[in-house]
C-alpha cells in the first residue's frame, strides 16, 4: 500500500473544489441553484478519477556518451516507486477517518436524541426540531411540534414539498457522501471550509425545485422559511450530518433573495447539463494526468512465467514487435539493428515483486557498449516504458513493454 492514490486523490479533490468555488455564484446567477448545486459532483468524481489506475509508466533515461551501467542503474532509481512508508502516514490518517467519522455518528445520534422525535403517522414526526429530513436508510420527516399552531394551511403544504424535494433528490445521500468525504480527507482543511456552502446549495436547488412546482407561492414561502428559521430553541444548532434542514447555518436574506431569481426550464436544464459536463470533464482529466497505476489482472498471483510483449523502435525506424514467455528469473535477450549500422542488445530479466508486481531488469547496449540499466515495476496487464535519449549523431531507442503472469508457455 503506498500512499500515491491518497495524495492524487486529495490533489484532484481540491482542484475540483477551487473550481466549484470559484463558479458556484455565477452558475446560480445564469443557471439557477441546480447547477450550481450539481457542480459539486465535480468533487467526489475527481477525487475517485484521480485514485483509479491509468495507462501506465512512463520513463526516459539520459545517454551521456556510453556510461557504465552502474552509472546509468543509479540515475534510473530515481524513477523507481519509493518503499512503502506505510507505517508513517497510515496509522495516523486512519485513525483520523475513524475518529471523525464517529465524531459525526455521535452528532448525528445527539441531534435525534435532542430533537425528541415521536411518530405522527407514516414518516411524519413530531420534534422539539425541524422542518428536516432525517436519517439515511430509512429517512423521516421531523416536524416541530407546534408546526400546525406556527404555519397555515398553504405554508404547512409548501414545508412538506420542501421536504419530500429533499428526499426525491437524493440530497440525504449527498449529504452523506460529503460526511464521508469530510473523514477520508479530514487533514484537507479547503474541504472543511466547502461544506458549509455545499449545504447552502443544496438548500438553495431545493427551494429552486418547490417553486418550480409552486410558482406563485414565492411570497408565502418565504414567510413559511422566515418562521421555521426564527422558530424553536434548536433554530441555531442546524441539522446533524446524515439531515438536511431549514434552519441555520443558512443565510436567510440569501435564500429569500433567491426566491426572487427566476430561471426558464431552458436555461435550467442547460445548466444541469453543463454541471454535469464540467464534473465528468474533470474527472477525465483527473485520470488522464495522473501517473501510471496498478491495473490487477485475472492471472494467478503465483503464476510461474511471465509473458511480456515488447516494441522496440530506433530513431524514425519502424516499430518491432516480439513476445517472449519466460520463468521469472530466466534472462532473454531481444536484438535490433537501426538505420544507422548499430546493433542494439536489451537484456531482459523479470522478478516476480509480490502484491502481484513484476520488476522487469534490462541492460541495454549499442555496439557491445553498455548504455543504460533501466528498471521498471509493473503489475499485471500494466504498460510501462523507457526512452534512451540519443547522443549527438545517434537515434533514440524507444521500448515499450506489456508485463502479464501466466500459469503456462503457450501451447506450440
Amino acid at each position: 500500500m503506498t500512499a500515491e492514490p491518497l495524495i492524487a486523490a486529495t490533489l484532484a479533490g481540491s482542484a475540483a473544489l477551487a473550481l466549484v468555488l470559484t463558479l458556484r455564484i455565477a452558475a446560480r446567477r445564469c443557471l439557477g441553484a441546480g447547477a450550481a448545486y450539481a457542480l459539486w459532483a465535480m468533487v467526489p468524481l475527481a477525487s475517485l478519477a484521480a485514485a483509479l489506475p491509468s495507462a501506465g509508466t512512463r520513463i526516459s533515461l539520459p545517454l551521456t556518451a556510453l556510461e557504465p551501467v552502474a552509472t546509468a542503474t543509479t540515475r534510473t532509481a530515481a524513477a523507481l516507486p519509493a518503499a512503502d512508508p506505510a507505517p508513517v502516514w497510515f496509522a495516523p490518517w486512519l485513525a483520523g477517518c475513524i475518529a471523525l467519522l464517529v465524531l459525526q455518528a455521535l452528532q448525528h445520534r445527539n441531534f435525534l436524541r435532542r430533537s425528541g422525535a415521536r411518530r405522527r403517522r407514516g414518516r411524519l414526526y413530531a420534534a422539539a426540531a425541524g422542518p428536516c429530513v432525517s436519517g439515511l436508510w430509512r429517512p423521516v420527516i421531523l416536524l416541530p411540534a407546534d408546526f400546525r399552531e406556527r404555519f397555515d394551511r398553504r405554508e404547512r403544504r409548501l414545508v412538506l414539498a420542501h421536504e419530500i424535494a429533499h428526499l426525491r433528490g437524493g440530497d440525504l445521500f449527498a449529504t452523506a457522501l460529503a460526511a464521508l468525504l469530510r473523514a477520508l480527507f479530514w487533514f484537507n482543511p479547503l474541504l472543511h471550509v466547502a461544506l458549509h456552502r455545499f449545504r447552502l446549495d443544496q438548500e438553495l436547488a431545493c427551494d429552486a425545485r418547490v417553486l418550480a412546482r409552486f410558482p406563485e407561492a414565492r411570497r408565502c414561502y418565504a414567510g413559511a422559511m422566515l418562521k421555521a428559521q426564527l422558530g424553536g430553541t434548536e433554530s441555531t444548532d442546524g441539522p446533524g450530518p446524515l439531515s438536511c434542514g431549514w434552519f441555520a447555518p443558512h443565510p436567510l436574506k440569501e435564500r429569500i433573495s433567491m426566491l426572487h431569481h427566476s430561471i426558464s426550464t431552458v436555461r435550467h436544464r442547460a445548466g444541469l447539463a453543463a454541471a454535469l459536463f464540467l464534473a465528468t470533464a474533470a474527472a477525465g482529466l483527473a485520470w488522464a494526468a495522473k501517473p501510471g497505476a496498478p491495473v490487477v489482472a485475472a492471472a494467478a498471483a503465483d503464476a510461474p512465467y511471465v509473458d511480456a510483449r515488447f516494441t522496440l523502435r530506433v530513431g524514425d525506424g519502424a516499430e518491432q514487435r516480439f513476445r517472449r514467455v519466460n520463468r521469472f528469473g530466466e534472462p532473454f535477450l531481444a536484438t535490433v539493428s537501426d538505420d544507422a549500422g548499430s546493433n542494439w542488445e536489451a537484456h531482459f530479466v523479470a522478478t516476480a515483486a509480490g502484491a502481484g508486481a513484476i520488476r522487469l531488469s534490462a541492460k541495454l547496449s549499442r555496439n557491445g557498449a553498455a548504455v543504460a540499466a533501466p528498471e521498471l515495476l509493473l503489475h499485471d496487464g500494466e504498460s510501462g516504458g523507457v526512452k534512451v535519449d540519443a547522443a549527438p549523431g545517434q537515434p533514440a531507442l524507444a521500448l515499450d513493454v506489456v508485463l502479464q503472469r501466466a500459469a503456462r508457455p503457450p501451447q506450440g
